[in-house]
């Protein structure tokens, strides 16, 4: 069983939000966009209590109720099911949180009738017993005890049990300490050598020290770890590399045990603080883990939107009006996205909101079109839109560039140099078939964006960039050319004045130095790039 549909209303930064799930899905968006507020919203709709904090409703506005409303699919045959399922074999749960009052639950049935929902199944099946959440800022003090709530606890808890169970413990406490002690020594092995293969050290060990039985306040013991150079040192007292080593290792070991089918986890930007190395392995690990259990994890990590299937991918973004929406991929689409893209999808993906998306050519346009925006009194940020470059102007390459961003239903404007035009012309036949999602082609009609410098910005940051033994005088260039030509004259002065002829390094730092420049001395915009800021612009605002 597992969360196919959610629906959030009023709950800190989402005033309404409705997306599907899968069994592993990863959200990803600019930040303040309402990820960790939905991954707070499943915690609060699993924990079943009431909300006495302000900060938890819409804009502070305790007047609203907020409304958490979850679809189950692949629910079991059983029994206690029976009355409460749709037509489908869905199970529909809204709570609804007033301020400082218990929630209300209610089951939905088919035609939209609604029953309340009964406590004892609430308990059983949609509690905090089959649901975990480990937010960004982990305490592994928290995650490694043995309550309820702890990933470790609800890990070991199970065969805790199992264990006195089979032995038939009576009622010695010391009895019961002895065999929960023997339980737990295979998976904290299995857990230490989980820990030894991705850390590359054999002589780590990990101990469970003071195993403490109390009848009031339940299991606890010490999670410590020793190498060559100290001993038992506390888990809280490591770095952030070990600790998120030991939750790798912890989720390795929950997939090895194959926790219950109904079990969902939750987890924000589990990448923190991980190299890009142990982030694959992690990704591999919760993909495992979603075999059996449900994912939802939030990410900015590239190696989770490159390794993991585009309908796997919701993007979060915030429309001009201020509201959150979610963007999911049309799986109509999958076959046709099944080749190599020619950009990574990250670059797509991750580079920013999902209102808009600006298609150019090169490092320039990358790094000097946020300036220029700004020039205009706009952020691509406010704006939630990303900047993709797709270094080139091949048409196949722009071709897989739209259809991506078609797939998850983002609007883009492609900007490409003058002596593109055959692939602009493709691209226009495309605009009105294929690709509606491409709202306009421009093709630069000075040559190249490089055209769009004075060549008094050009000349210093050459001068400041690469520092010729000699400066260059602004004199020394053909003001009379552009677009490529223009480009072989500056590399040309370039070479003469001994620095080579690195137009490479040159349109990087035009992009990031340049335009920078252009925006301290108030330089003058040329109206063909306004115009290009202007139809984004338009674009987000008519969302």
């Amino acid at each position: 069983m597992y969360i196919s549909y959610a629906k959030v209303e009023n709950f800190r930064a989402l005033e309404s939000i409705f997306f599907p799930l899968d069994r592993f899905s990863v959200i990803i968006g600019e930040n303040d966009v309402g990820k960790t507020s939905f991954l707070y919203a499943l915690d609060t709709f699993f924990g079943d209590t009431k909300i006495d904090a302000t900060s938890d409703f819409f804009k502070m506005e305790t007047d609203r109720t907020i409304i958490i409303e979850l679809t189950f699919s692949n629910v079991p045959s059983i029994e206690e099911f029976k009355g409460i399922t749709t037509k489908d074999g869905e199970i529909i749960i809204r709570k609804s949180f007033n301020y400082k009052k218990d929630p209300n639950s209610q089951i939905i049935l088919d035609d939209s009738k609604e029953i309340k929902a009964p406590q004892k199944i609430l308990d059983k099946w949609f509690s905090n017993d089959v649901f975990h959440f480990i937010p960004v800022r982990r305490d592994l003090a928290v995650q490694f005890s043995m309550t309820k709530t702890a990933l470790l606890g609800k890990t070991f808890r199970a065969i805790m049990k199992n264990a006195i169970t089979e032995e038939s413990a009576k009622s010695s406490l010391e009895q019961v300490k002895d065999i929960l002690g023997k339980s737990i020594n295979t998976p904290k092995n299995t857990l230490q050598s989980f820990l030894r293969e991705q850390m590359h050290n054999e002589k780590l060990l990990l101990s469970f020290n003071n195993l403490n039985i109390d009848p009031i306040e339940g299991v606890k013991f010490d999670v410590e770890i020793s190498d060559e150079k100290v001993n038992n040192i506390a888990i809280s007292n490591r770095g952030a590399g070990t600790q998120n080593n030991l939750i790798i290792a912890l989720f390795r070991l929950v997939a090895k045990l194959g926790i219950s089918k109904h079990f969902i986890f939750a987890t924000e930007e589990p990448e923190n603080s991980l190299h890009p190395k142990a982030q694959r392995q992690l990704l591999s690990v919760l993909q495992d883990i979603s075999q059996e259990s449900q994912v939802i994890c939030t990410t900015h990590s590239p190696v989770f939107i490159e390794r993991s299937k585009f309908e796997s991918n919701i993007i979060f973004n915030r429309t001009n009006k201020g509201n959150t929406v979610a963007k999911t991929f049309n799986l109509k689409m999958k076959e046709q996205l099944r080749y190599d893209l020619g950009i990574r999808p990250s670059d797509a993906l991750l580079k920013g909101g999902g209102n808009c998306a600006i298609l150019v050519e090169g490092n320039t346009e990358e790094d000097g079109f946020p300036i220029f925006m700004e020039m205009l009194g706009l952020s691509e940020f406010q704006l939630g839109i990303a900047i993709i470059n797709l270094r080139g102007s091949d048409e196949d390459r722009v071709f897989k560039a739209a259809k991506l961003l078609l797939a998850y239903d983002i609007p883009c404007v492609i900007v490409l140099d003058r002596d593109a035009k055959t692939t602009a012309t493709a691209i226009e036949k495309a605009k009105r078939t294929e690709l509606n999602n491409i709202r306009k082609v421009f093709c630069l009609k000075k040559g190249s964006i490089e055209d769009y410098y004075p060549l008094e910005i050009i000349t210093s940051v050459i001068n400041q960039e690469l520092k010729p033994e000699k400066e260059i005088n602004i004199n020394e260039f053909d003001a009379s050319k552009s677009g490529n030509e223009r480009l072989d004259n500056i590399g040309k002065i370039m070479y003469e004045h001994g620095i080579g002829n690195p137009k490479g390094f040159l349109k990087r730092n035009l992009g990031l130095i340049g335009t920078k420049m252009m925006k301290e001395k108030k330089s003058h915009l040329d109206e063909e790039l306004k115009e290009i800021f202007e139809e984004v612009k338009n674009i987000v605002e008519s969302q």
